[in-house]
């Protein structure tokens, strides 16, 4: 008989929480009363990773979980597609995050996080929330001249995501869904039309111009693809962001923080990762895992946290960023903004302490991301 579990949101018991979902495959309940499957062990993850039985696409679902109810301008975008389809379109964005972009990427959040800390040293020997004044403006500002969105919007933009990341089933919080979602399909929507209008350098100006010249991407596709760069940039950067610094700041290694960072990171990156699962997957067939059989169709959830804290896993490569042909195409960009961000904060700010006793900090309520409500800090001069 196939274990049931119930998926929790807290952000505090979630290590626990994915190691016991390791050794089996587990028949579980998420908030809102859907069921999924859940694999969390090394092996089976990165196999299943990069698994084309393994579909995104919502119409091998069987209509249980599929994620959000996302209007068709938002809905066409890369964590909804395979294959061919998805190919053509990661195509169109994946130059900017190249390796060969990295010293132009280097030099622009070199460039922002200088001027973030500058603006937040005026505040020395006050309390300060560093979630909003560091961790929340440096990615916004980095992806947002990337692909041409106003920073003025990023604020908005974060009560958004906070909004779609703790949707859980309730009436309220459908209410507050709905109205988010059509303020981001109206957000974005406008965008493309004032790129079209008046081109810039910028990523969203050359999808446009895709769109139209080349006829590359349909219209829902170029919009969905500049929600998704911008919402998923700013959920991963900003969150590792903020949980690396918790950590280093009550582990007492704050002092290190500079010196041991090169050793150091890729543990940090792993422990504060603010996504527990990869995005939701469908099996286009029958699909054994271990002694289990997932039918078509069902959701399944692969657990990146149980897979990196996973003893079997040893010296394999870490899946943070995933694996196959949907990994991250921002891992890149969230590497330079964490390795810009953290170091500095401690170099400037060597004795910063937490404001409030690390048991009392306040992250949001969901099983989909772990993410600081607030981190407020004492910059000591």
């Amino acid at each position: 008989m196939v274990e049931t579990t119930v998926i929790g949101t807290s952000a505090s018991t979630r290590w626990a929480e994915h190691a016991r979902l390791r050794g089996a495959v587990r028949r579980a309940e998420i908030p809102g009363g859907h069921q999924v499957w859940v694999v969390a062990g090394y092996e089976e993850v990165s196999a299943l990773l990069a698994d084309p039985r393994l579909s995104l696409d919502k119409r091998h679902s069987d209509g249980q979980y599929t994620g959000y109810a996302l209007p068709p301008a938002l809905d066409r975008n890369l964590l909804n597609m395979d294959g061919d389809e998805h190919g053509r379109i990661r195509r169109l964005a994946a130059p900017a995050f190249s390796r060969r972009s990295a010293d132009s990427l280097r030099a622009a959040v070199d460039r922002i996080v200088g001027e973030v800390f500058a603006a937040l040293a005026e505040n020395d020997g006050a309390t300060v929330d560093l979630l909003d004044q560091l961790c929340v403006p440096v990615p916004a500002l980095v992806i947002g001249e990337l692909l041409g969105v106003p920073d003025d919007l990023y604020p908005a933009l974060r009560d958004a995501a906070n909004t779609m990341f703790t949707f859980d089933g309730s009436k309220e919080s459908g209410r507050q869904l709905v109205q988010a979602i059509g303020w981001l399909t109206e957000t974005f929507s406008t965008l493309v039309a004032a790129k079209r209008a008046a081109p810039a350098d910028d990523l969203l100006s050359g999808w446009v111009r895709a769109r139209d010249d080349e006829e590359a991407l349909t219209e829902d596709e170029l919009v969905s693809l500049a929600f998704l760069m911008m919402m998923a940039g700013l959920e991963n950067a900003v969150f590792t962001c903020a949980n690396i610094i918790v950590a280093l700041i009550g582990s007492g290694a704050a002092a290190q923080a500079v010196s041991a960072w090169p050793q150091q990171r890729g543990g940090l990156m792993e422990q504060a990762n603010p996504l527990p699962f990869a995005f939701r997957r469908f099996p286009v067939t029958d699909l054994t895992v271990g002694e289990t059989i997932i039918p078509k169709g069902d959701t399944v959830l692969l657990s990146l946290i149980g897979a990196d804290s996973d003893p079997a896993r040893g010296d394999r490569p870490s899946l943070l960023f995933g694996r196959g042909p949907h990994y991250c195409l921002g891992a890149q960009v969230a590497d330079l903004i964490v390795d810009a961000v953290v170091p500095e904060l401690f170099v400037r700010h060597p004795r910063v302490q937490l404001a409030i006793p690390e048991a009392e900090l306040v992250y949001r309520s969901s099983w989909r991301s772990h993410g600081l409500l607030a981190l407020p800090v004492i910059l000591t001069p």
